[in-house]
């Protein structure tokens, strides 16, 4: 892109998106091959390529560029429906009114369609990017629109200075051009030779219902082409402050005569001396006298609003422009600073000659940065030095090498500026008054504070984000949100360790419970010869000697091989043996034993316990021929005499000791049935 004229930019971001309308667009071409030109968007044909056809093009604010980016690729198009209708062709100047949530294109000179229709005199196009004023439609999307002007208000005036104030949903059109009887403005060639003394106000409050003023300027705020209109935020609903612009302007008029440069050059200075200054809450316009470094006449350039942090100084920065009559000069590079309520005029920058620009619009961005967007320099053939939008710091008052959404800081008042109304970088402005106020009631306008809100969206993001904050003059830091999201980050890893301590924790218990349950099991073997079986035992193989069932746990079956009876000992056929309580078990005496006093218990030290072992009587010996016989142990099992329960114990072998089975008591513990088993026990 080589250079933008007369572009329509939304006279306010809506939220983090610039939407760019309008305007004659030009490329940069060089020479494919000889009398063929192309352009570096790949169009073919003349020197331009006119305009876009009817189409808007949006610029997101989290996106970067420098002083060499190629803005056909940054910027986004958005073909507006029908653009070859006579509501929305393709317009230079004009104004783009615009909320949090929508914007209405108005004014500006048409170039004419190809059917030759004229625009539309009562309709106005409107886009809707966002809900807003509580309506909420299940079935709404982002669409453009049309709305019908009011007979006393009409689409045919152009440069004009426009303006929006978002608090209030409000827009203003302040003056401009007009061809004689009102008819429609077509371009090129521009014929608008008529100054309009009005001012047209746009009321956004309610969604879809906007209404249309059209108020007369007094006698006393005379109009103009192209000046600019600044919002500041004082008393009841802000004001509204009138700076620069001239008469007879060279663009709109096809050849001044020597009368009329002589009465531009007479009145236009004088629209910098003096501002127009209009209260919105009253309606009521004032005038105001300037001083310091006051500019010479300017038309078609920019401007911006920053304020101190403490409110006690508004400063107005303008950029650009030219005279207003000689089209072929070159235009300001030049920014200046009006304080306010000081009034005082300071010089902030020095431009060169290659480098100025006309015909565009500023936009600011950031609290410390103010994008200059569009514009031309003398002619087609002079592309934009550092491109079609450029950068200026209002903090350290220089033009960047680029834009970053990531790299900005809170408003600074410059040192330059604090020379002049004292107080430092955050404000506490000194001088709060001119040398003499025009009118004393401006005076306690400017100096009531404007109490309600106003909406911001930046910092923008690398990834654009429909949400805002409504703030008033303070924002969210981004140092903030990189703390809270490594608090959170340390929140997550804290959580993480407790949940593996905590898991840590119960396998460790876990395995101690285990560990206490083979211990309990080791206990259980060295007392199940002594009726501590298990309480449930599983049923196993039946005694062939007996015909009864050989009850088996586990924790028996390791036990009952390394047990096995000895051949030379013999119990007592049915005697009860009696076991003491917390003591090993002594058998009473019978016929086939020896008495208790003379009884061996022999208890193993380890994991397996011995058999009782008492000696047989050598009297016994030569009768040990008993084919088979039972014996019932204690009814107390040693694991069951302190709480009392029943057990029973049976044994059965065969004459000649080779084989034996026992039913374990009925009395033992409940985890031996859990990890009990059944086996044959081959001796």
């Amino acid at each position: 892109m080589c250079s933008w004229q007369s572009v329509r930019v939304s006279a306010n971001i809506i939220r983090d998106t610039i939407y760019i309308d309008g305007g004659y667009l030009w490329y940069k071409q060089y020479e494919k091959w000889e009398n063929e030109k192309i352009y570096s968007d790949n169009c073919t044909g003349d020197e331009s390529d006119g305009s876009f056809d009817g189409s808007v093009y949006t610029f997101n604010l989290s996106s970067s560029f420098n002083t060499s980016s190629n803005f056909s690729d940054i910027l986004s198009l958005m073909s507006i429906a029908g653009a070859g209708s006579n509501i929305d062709p393709t317009f230079i100047d004009g104004v783009m009114f615009a909320t949090d949530g929508e914007f209405y294109l108005y004014g500006g000179a048409a170039i004419p369609t190809t059917n030759n229709e004229d625009a539309s005199e009562d309709t106005v196009l409107g886009y809707e990017a966002f809900q807003y004023d509580g309506i909420t439609k299940q079935d709404w999307e982002p669409r453009f629109w049309t709305d019908n002007l009011p007979e006393n208000v009409t689409t045919y005036i152009t440069n004009g200075a426009g303006e929006s104030a978002p608090s209030e949903n409000l827009g203003f059109y302040f003056s401009g051009m007009h061809v004689p009887g009102w008819g429609a403005i077509s371009y090129p060639p521009l014929k608008a030779n008529t100054t309009a003394d009005t001012l047209i106000t746009v009321n956004m409050t309610v969604m879809e219902s906007e209404t249309w003023v059209n108020d007369t300027l007094p006698s006393y705020i005379q109009g103009r082409a192209n000046a600019e209109l600044v919002w500041v935020p004082v008393s009841e609903s802000g004001v509204l402050v009138a700076i620069g612009g001239v008469v007879e302007p060279a663009g709109t008029i096809e050849s001044l005569t020597s009368t009329q440069k002589a009465h531009s050059e007479k009145v236009s200075p004088t629209f910098m001396e003096t501002v127009s200054v209009y209260d919105i809450d009253t309606k009521t316009w004032y005038l105001q006298n300037t001083t310091g470094d006051t500019p010479p006449q300017l038309t078609e350039f920019c401007s911006v609003l920053a304020s101190a942090e403490d409110g006690s100084s508004h400063n107005i920065y303008i950029y650009g422009g030219y005279n207003g009559l000689n089209v072929n000069a070159n235009p300001s590079d030049d920014v200046y600073i009006l304080s306010l309520p000081s009034f005082t005029w300071v010089k902030a920058y020095n431009g060169t000659n290659t480098h100025g620009r006309n015909g565009h619009r500023c936009i600011a961005v950031y609290p410390n940065q103010m994008l200059a967007i569009g514009g031309y320099r003398i002619d087609t053939t002079h592309c934009l030095e550092g491109g079609v939008i450029v950068n200026f710091n209002l903090n350290n008052l220089s033009f960047q090498d680029a834009y970053d959404p990531s790299q900005w800081s809170d408003y600074k008042v410059p040192d330059l500026l604090i020379a002049q109304i004292g107080g430092d970088s955050s404000g506490g402005a000194t001088t709060t008054a001119p040398s003499s106020w025009t009118n004393s009631s401006l005076e306690g306008i400017l100096n009531t504070k404007y109490t309600k809100t106003i909406s911001t969206y930046w910092p923008y993001n690398t990834t654009s984000t429909d949400s805002g904050t409504t703030t008033h003059h303070k924002k969210f830091p981004t140092w903030a949100a990189a703390v809270i999201g490594v608090l959170c980050g340390l929140l997550v890893i804290g959580l993480i360790l407790l949940a593996w301590f905590c898991l840590r924790r119960r396998q460790k218990r876990q395995l101690e419970r285990q560990e206490e349950v083979h211990e309990t099991d080791g206990r259980e073997r060295l007392t199940s010869m002594y009726g501590g079986g298990p309480t449930s035992p599983i049923a196993g193989p039946r005694s062939a000697s007996t015909g009864q069932e050989t009850s088996i746990g586990v924790g028996t079956i390791q036990e009952s091989i390394d047990t096995s009876a000895s051949p030379g000992t013999v119990e007592s056929g049915g005697g009860a043996v009696h076991e003491m309580q917390d003591s090993s078990p002594v058998e009473l005496p019978t016929t086939f034993n020896v008495s208790a006093a003379n009884t061996n218990i022999t208890r193993a030290r380890g994991s397996s316990p011995s058999p009782i072992l008492p000696q047989t009587p050598e009297s016994e010996i030569g009768s040990f021929m008993i084919p088979s016989h039972h014996r019932s142990l204690s009814t107390r099992s040693i694991d069951n005499v302190v709480t009392g329960r029943m057990s029973q114990f049976h044994e059965t072998f065969d004459g000649y000791g080779q084989h034996h089975g026992s039913e374990i008591s009925e009395g033992s513990s409940n985890e031996r049935a859990v990890i009990g088993g059944s086996e044959t026990i081959h001796e």
